[in-house]
């Protein structure tokens, strides 16, 4: 600092003006920082005793903020030095990169309240930053008027295990049954692969291991099955060598089948040490018809938009009546209304840790809270929506509608377009492995399976 007071004092007295001074970090050279007005080398501004430096022990580079005495990466810090012409700040690495590098995270900041959320953040419905793909975690400024994301992944990570073979999950003994076959497909982080059934008579639950090995549970009622949900871990969105998820499914009958009678529609669960009746009722549902999303009678009733949220809650909706979201404990059977929605629910997927994004008749989807009452529009794709998954690396969104199609939307509900078309309506399903499965629904059709890979890189 004092060899910069020197020089402008020198320049004065010889009677030429002081250089233009500088405002902020990125007006210097690479390798230089704006102290007090001045463009100074990385070790002059770490030496300077009123800079916020490690007096000389951190002689820190573009992208780097000092820490315990140490430099480390981390180009999102408001304290980190510029990256410099033709660099920008990759935000999965913290490291500063050639513009235009493949693969690289990057962006402007986005307002979220009294904060601004960068890359690797997006903005919670509550008006705070959240982690968002393809980052785990974040971290804000001191004041909290920044957020950017940490534990960030630069490519899609291989998968910790592989579900069963596309040909065995096309396989009769798991697709297939009397008239009709599976409606539903799930997996959980083994790659455990699971389908509820639509059959006349009785239905089924049934789980295919990665190595091919059927297990089947009976239903308990004589009524059709409508979703399966398996329980996923934060952390295990690629893979575990061992564990099985906890399951929950639908009991579901439109009035007019001739399967209603007195048993009661609703959210069953998966009993695995159970010596009979594993798949007990626990949550009860009204009786509910829609007009959709598949335009068969059989399907289009009951309860939906059965999902495991990041709470390791289990939310569901039109049980008590059309449009209501519940969180549903499968413990004690009780369950809590969060929202009372405008037309039935049709679908729903985890957003992001506290919210999710729900699928309304005709198309409309809405990202509601599940902390709060907050909810807000999403996107409306113009027709019925099947499903919804949220790649946890990626961070886009997919849609199968009733048109046989599979859409692509980015976090924010913007339409990429059209991503497959498998001509039939079904079900998506996100796999450890990496890739997208759809099941074309069961019943007036043949089930089957296709294998979608997703992107590697962003």
């Amino acid at each position: 600092m004092r060899r910069a007071l020197f020089v402008a004092a020198l320049l004065t007295a010889c009677g030429e003006a002081p250089p233009p001074g500088c405002v902020a970090d990125s007006e210097c050279a690479a390798g230089e920082r704006c102290v007090d007005g001045a463009c100074l080398a990385a070790l002059d501004a770490a030496a300077d005793p009123d800079s916020g430096a490690d007096g000389g022990v951190c002689a820190c580079g573009p992208g780097e903020v000092c820490s315990d005495g140490a430099c480390a990466a981390d180009c999102a810090d408001p304290t980190a030095l510029a990256c410099g012409a033709g660099r920008v700040c990759d935000f999965a690495t913290g490291a500063c990169a050639d513009e235009g590098s493949p693969g690289l995270l990057t962006g402007a900041g986005r307002p979220c309240g009294a904060s601004t959320c960068l890359p690797g953040t997006e903005c919670g419905l509550e008006g705070a930053c959240v982690p968002a793909p393809p980052c785990f975690a974040l971290r804000c400024s001191e004041d909290g008027a920044t957020c950017w994301g940490r534990s960030c992944l630069g490519r899609r990570p291989a998968g910790a295990c592989a579900p069963p073979s596309l040909e065995r999950m096309n396989m009769d003994d798991f697709l297939r049954g009397g008239d009709g076959g599976a409606v539903d497909l799930e997996f959980d982080d083994a790659c455990n692969a699971y389908v509820v059934t639509v059959i006349s008579g009785g239905d089924y639950l049934r789980q295919l291991s990665p190595d091919g090995a059927l297990t089947v549970w009976d239903g308990v009622t004589n009524l059709d099955m409508g979703e399966v949900a398996v329980r996923r871990l934060e952390g295990g969105e690629f893979g575990t060598t061992e564990g099985r998820g906890q399951v929950g499914l639908t009991y579901a009958c439109c009035e007019t089948c001739g399967c209603t009678g007195s048993d009661p529609q609703g959210v069953a669960r998966l009993d695995r040490d159970a010596a009979a009746d594993r798949l007990p009722m626990v949550i009860i549902a009204t009786p509910s018809t829609g007009m959709g999303p598949f335009d068969r009678r059989v399907l289009d009733t009951g309860p939906y938009g059965l999902t495991w949220g990041r709470d390791n809650t289990l939310y569901v909706g039109n049980v008590t009546g059309q449009g209501d979201l519940v969180r549903a404990n499968l413990e004690d059977g009780s369950t809590e209304e969060l929202h009372r929605l405008p037309a039935r629910i049709h679908a729903s997927a985890v957003f992001d840790p506290r919210t999710l994004l729900v699928a309304l008749d005709e198309g409309v989807v809405l990202r509601v809270s599940t902390a709060s009452e907050a909810t807000a529009p999403w996107a409306d794709l113009g027709e019925d929506v099947t499903s919804l998954v949220r790649d946890p690396f990626t961070g886009r969104v997919y849609a199968s509608v009733a048109s046989g199609r599979v859409m692509e939307l980015d976090a924010d509900g913007t339409s990429r377009g059209e991503w497959q078309t498998p001509g039939e309506r079904g079900r998506l399903a996100y796999a450890p492995d990496g890739a997208l499965y759809y099941l074309v629904a069961g019943w007036e059709r043949r089930a089957e399976v296709f294998r979608y890979p997703l992107p590697e890189t962003r």
